[in-house]
């Protein structure tokens, strides 16, 4: 490891409940974006669905329904 960064970084006083504290934060943030994405995709699926005319909506259904299964 680099000298002068244990001179600024002693590892020894590090919290172990603080890191784990910030672990938790950081997990929750990147899973609220990944739900995000999700709506988003869900928004964008609608928006495509309503786009299909008719005739095509059940062959639509039944390809996305293959990819959700």
């Amino acid at each position: 490891m680099n000298p002068l960064y244990d001179q600024i970084f002693n590892q020894q006083y590090v919290n172990e409940a603080y890191l784990h504290q910030l672990q938790i934060q950081r997990y929750h943030a990147e899973q609220q974006q990944e739900i995000a994405k999700a709506v988003k995709a869900l928004h964008d699926y609608c928006d495509a669905a309503r786009r299909i005319a008719p005739e095509y909506q059940q062959q639509a259904f039944c390809a996305c329904a293959a990819v959700i299964l």
